[in-house]
């Protein structure tokens, strides 16, 4: 049997290529992350509620990046409030596709949320594509985005009204669906795989999944992703929402998976269909969020001038990747 061969960050490198700036800060960084939506810093701290909160969303829109506000909230008012608590331009917010996920949409629509990210684990069905459908219809206006998924058909059959793919399943640090499931494509090929129908059709590749070091946001952006959305390096920031818990010798942030029991206890009082595809890990409490927005930035941009470009276009048009042994 010919198996596809699937690579993860850490499988490659960026090749040297002549450099056609003289400064590395000339590098420009600025990406359309989503339809319209250009970001300073192409970064997106995901939807997980030891990620995000409205502070946390405002302080990374304020230093040129995103938060998308998660939704795991007991009681859909409260969740509301806090969207309402969002000062960027661009807000976003997470929503699902059952029940009265519609209804929460409008409510999430008439209080400011200009960005609508369904969040589901399987990203790819039909019900997906027609609750996507129906939201740009009721909502034209609304930037909206699908996933996850690792399949170039979501793309395909949603190009028509969707603004931006989340790609990637099961490559996050506490994501445990390749565990419980054993379905998982590593990062570095789920992204590289989209980079002809992305291009061809212009709709904007979120990569989900897999930064661990500023060197993966480099090779996911390279590989034709538009931005990188991130949980861990976020989480452990002292502003995020992931609580402090006491240790012995110092403090640590905890930061849970979405599908971890812990998550799905507090939120939904009990766990769906007895499977937890994440888990918990406690964290070094770690930089400021400006400070690792800006090591990231620093790091993209050196990343661009070796590969030979000067932009993200140019980056995308001139980079060559080794495969490491």
């Amino acid at each position: 049997m010919n198996f596809e061969l699937s690579l993860g960050f850490e499988d490659v490198a960026i090749r040297q290529q002549k450099g056609i700036v003289q400064h590395r800060s000339d590098v420009d960084i600025s990406s359309e992350v989503i339809k319209g939506v250009i970001l300073k810093i192409p970064l997106i701290a995901s939807c997980m509620s030891t990620v995000t909160n409205a502070n946390f969303c405002n302080l990374l829109s304020a230093n040129g990046a995103l938060g998308i506000m998660h939704r795991a909230w007991k009681d859909n008012n409260d969740y509301i409030n806090e969207c309402k608590k969002l000062t960027g331009e661009w807000r976003a917010a997470a929503i699902g596709i059952s029940g009265n996920d519609f209804e929460l949409a409008n409510m999430l629509v008439k209080v400011g949320i200009n960005i609508l990210v369904v969040d589901v684990a399987h990203g790819y069905t039909d019900w997906v594509i027609e609750f996507g459908k129906k939201i740009k219809i009721a909502h034209p206006n609304i930037k909206l985005v699908l996933g996850n998924t690792n399949n170039i058909g979501l793309l395909l059959e949603t190009k028509s009204f969707v603004d931006g793919i989340r790609c990637g399943v099961s490559n996050g640090a506490i994501c445990q669906t390749s565990n419980m499931t054993g379905c998982q494509e590593k990062q570095f090929s789920v992204v590289y795989k989209f980079k002809r129908v992305s291009k061809e059709y212009s709709i904007p590749i979120l990569s989900d999944g897999g930064v661990r070091e500023a060197s993966d946001l480099c090779k996911a952006i390279g590989a034709c992703a538009n931005s990188c959305i991130a949980g861990k390096i976020f989480a452990a920031c002292p502003e995020s929402a992931a609580p402090v818990v006491p240790n012995t010798n110092s403090s640590k942030k905890l930061y849970a998976g979405q599908a971890s029991r812990f998550v799905q206890e507090n939120w939904l009082g009990t766990i769906k269909n007895n499977c937890t595809e994440g888990k918990i890990e406690y964290l070094e409490i770690g930089e400021s969020v400006d400070k690792l927005l800006q090591r990231y930035a620093g790091a993209l941009r050196s990343g661009i001038s070796y590969a030979g470009g000067k932009d993200i276009k140019s980056f995308q048009e001139s980079v060559d990747f080794v495969r490491l042994a």
